[in-house]
């Protein structure tokens, strides 16, 4: 663990007499990692300087490598906000702008609409997500490759969700348009463009692109779900997949460099990252969440692909950053930063709790009993034997479903939740949230 405590009066009220600010941030941490919940690394700075940094748990569990503060991790959709800002560097360069339409790149993209760069930037242009076509999603769950072409042609064939410019629905295939965008104006590829304007001139030698293609000690092994009693791995997906949607990697430590790079204007300028962190609908503004605390503004993104998870935040009116970047499939890394911001701004928090399991009358579960229509890929039965659910899914062996409440159960030493509900016509759901698929469907014959 290393960290420094220059002066901080924000954080003045946050101290206690029995803990300093790096002990109450190193104990809630470790609460997680405790409960599975956190195996990687921390890093939070303020004014360059840093508060506190530490890694938790393996960087291969199989072979007993204990994590370090340099581990390299996939970033996921953290690569979003450094594809915004790339598109922004462009739009400086004057290569294009914000309102350049985006049939003068791709003409069989929904010609017939006047879908914008900026559009694109912030999830407005109505482009339905790739992930919710079925062969699409097999590919990338299985690893395989996918070709430009491949993609233009799903874009230009699916219906969009909604007149651009009019809603707000988050859409990887709206950002990997923005990196073919990259590509057509610098003449390189995706992963070239970001090395030569981004990586290279910081001196970030722990970040590229396709992590299936790095060779470095220090690469982390990605895990499905990671415990001291139970190891998943996780399949890689295939950079032609994640691209410039979520195919870019780094450590923590670079990341602060991107950081500093941002505040001190070395990549775009401060009108840009101003434009950049305003939200027009649905909190996002061009690459990033906006929100705020103690009436400062934040702007973060968090990055999810099988087996890594990354949080990125900055507080810019402080000039603090929260990174966190673990290997391991997590829903909750967003939970997790929250409580460290309420930590740092003397907030109320509350540390974690494992899940306790309660015992359940016959009469409340048995009516959960049958086959549920979530999807044609997740087939799945729910049966009762001696007083206890099991669920079996995919043809799988029966899985012991344990109560946290009389509608929510979870599986132990599992990434897995379940929740019970009723519509308005009276069908018994299911809504199952494994790993980082998630899906919900009506009981059969349930009427």
């Amino acid at each position: 663990m290393r960290y420094f405590l220059p002066i901080l009066f924000l954080f003045s009220s946050t101290l206690s007499k029995s803990q300093t600010l790096p002990q109450k941030i190193d104990t809630l941490i470790s609460t997680y990692a405790k409960l599975n919940k956190f195996n990687g690394t921390i890093l939070i700075t303020k004014s360059g300087h840093t508060i506190f940094e530490k890694a938790y748990g393996y960087r291969n569990a199989e072979k007993h490598i204990k994590a370090t503060t340099n581990d390299i991790f996939q970033l996921g959709s953290l690569t979003k906000s450094f594809t915004a800002v790339l598109i922004m560097k462009l739009v400086e360069e004057k290569k294009l702008s914000l309102n350049t339409r985006i049939i003068t790149f791709f003409p069989a993209v929904h010609p017939e609409k006047e879908i914008t760069i900026a559009q694109l930037l912030n999830h407005t242009s109505g482009i339905r997500e790739e992930l919710r076509n079925a062969e699409f999603r097999a590919k990338v769950l299985s690893g395989q490759r996918v070709s430009k072409r491949e993609m233009l042609g799903l874009y230009a064939a699916e219906p969009l969700d909604f007149e651009p410019g009019t809603e707000f629905s988050y859409s990887n295939s709206g950002y990997n348009l923005l990196g073919m965008v990259i590509e057509k104006l610098t003449g390189m590829s995706y992963g070239a463009a970001m090395y030569q304007s981004v990586f290279k001139p910081l001196g970030m030698s722990h970040s590229g692109f396709d992590y299936a293609q790095l060779k470095s000690s220090l690469k982390t092994k990605g895990y499905a779900y990671i415990s001291s009693t139970r190891i998943v791995p996780a399949k890689v997906w295939d950079a032609s997949t994640t691209y410039s949607s979520g195919g870019l990697y780094s450590n923590a430590r670079d990341l602060a460099v991107w950081n500093r790079a941002l505040k001190e204007n070395k990549l775009i300028s401060a009108a840009s990252l101003n434009k950049s962190y305003t939200s027009v609908k649905g909190d996002y503004g061009y690459g990033w969440f906006i929100d705020s605390v103690a009436h400062r503004k934040m702007a973060y993104h968090a990055g999810n692909v099988e087996g890594s998870t990354s949080y990125f935040c900055r507080i810019p009116e402080d000039d603090i950053c929260i990174i966190m970047l673990i290997n391991q499939t997590s829903t909750t890394i967003e939970s997790i930063g929250s409580k460290v911001i309420a930590l740092l701004y003397g907030q109320k928090y509350s540390l974690p709790k494992p899940k306790q399991a309660i015992a359940l009358t016959t009469d409340q579960v048995a009516k959960y009993v049958g086959k549920y229509d979530i999807s044609d890929e997740y087939i799945t039965t729910i049966s009762l034997k001696d007083n206890q659910l099991f669920i079996a899914t995919n043809h799988k062996p029966p899985v012991k479903m344990l109560a946290e409440s009389a509608s929510r159960f979870f599986i132990e030493d599992a990434n897995m939740s379940l929740i019970f509900s009723t519509t308005a016509e009276g069908k018994i759901q299911l809504s199952i949230r494994d790993g980082l698929w998630s899906g919900a469907g009506d009981k059969k014959g349930n009427d």
